[in-house]
């Protein structure tokens, strides 16, 4: 297979919101290239009929940027075609461990991290499912878990992808911990994962039936609206609900979806321009 490496110009204030921009488009990471002159970051995408597609969405997203408060990224995309043994030594080259909340930490498993004593590895290889720990939603939903998660808890992740938040549930000490997937591939990834960080997650295409203490549905804006109503039936009375994959201006549209059938907001987390919401089953 071949892939369409994707550059484009940022400097060190927007390579997060040119990063998401990437993974909202499909990137399964990104790569900051600080050194180079001038600084950008890259992205890497299959070369298949949904190319021009995905590039044209990563285009509009650069050029709504100032409209955000984000300055300092590029409109212009740089092409380069590579192949798939140079993609995934270059994939490689660019997942380095990241430090989220307060003492997790997220790593591929060919990286050795320095971790504190009180410090959570997560051993992650997303392969071609989404979840890294590099977007700001993913790490929203990490640091939320972390606070919200305690042992004996039931857990749910609605789109788990890589499986990072589930795997991230079972660590922090939840059980039993269910992951949901549309993509039977990632529910596939997700199990590999949480075998490597010796946890037990059930993975499953279907919505799982619940009810949960915590659900985490970290998705987009439209899919969690979509979702409400399922999502209600999901959480325990009492219970807690994580959304994200939210931009920020469609904060109010999600909110006004889960309000409407029985969350009551606790608690509004932004990075970038993305929020996560965090309600309680009335």
């Amino acid at each position: 297979m071949r892939w369409a490496e994707i550059i484009i110009e940022a400097e060190p204030g927007a390579r997060d919101a040119v990063g998401a921009a990437l993974q909202d488009a499909g990137c399964t990471g990104f790569e900051v290239r600080d050194e180079a002159t001038p600084p950008a970051v890259a992205g890497y995408l299959p070369v298949d009929d949904r190319l021009e597609g995905r590039l044209a969405q990563i285009g509009g997203r650069l050029r709504a940027l100032p409209f955000h408060g984000v300055e300092g990224a590029g409109t212009e995309l740089t092409l380069r075609t590579v192949q798939e043994e140079d993609w995934a030594n270059a994939w490689k080259a660019f997942f380095k461990p990241i430090r989220v909340g307060r003492h997790l930490v997220v790593t591929p498993p060919w990286e050795s991290p320095d971790l504190d004593p009180g410090d959570t590895p997560l051993v992650i290889d997303p392969g071609m499912a989404f979840g890294t720990g590099s977007h700001p939603t993913t790490q929203l939903c990490l640091a939320a878990l972390e606070d919200h998660v305690r042992p004996g808890l039931s857990v749910a992740d609605i789109g788990t992808g890589s499986g990072i938040l589930a795997i991230a549930a079972a660590k922090l000490g939840a059980s039993p911990v269910v992951a949901n997937d549309i993509e039977p591939p990632a529910t596939k990834i997700a199990a590999e994962n949480a075998k490597t960080n010796g946890v037990t997650i059930q993975t499953r295409v279907p919505l799982p039936d619940g009810p949960f203490d915590v659900v985490v549905a970290n998705i987009l804006a439209d899919v969690i609206i979509g979702l409400a109503p399922d999502l209600a039936t999901r959480v325990r009375p009492g219970g807690i609900l994580i959304a994200s994959g939210i931009i920020d201006t469609r904060e109010d549209d999600v909110r006004a979806a889960l309000e409407s059938v029985g969350f009551a907001p606790q608690e509004t987390r932004r990075q970038a321009e993305w929020v996560a919401l965090i309600l309680r089953r009335t």
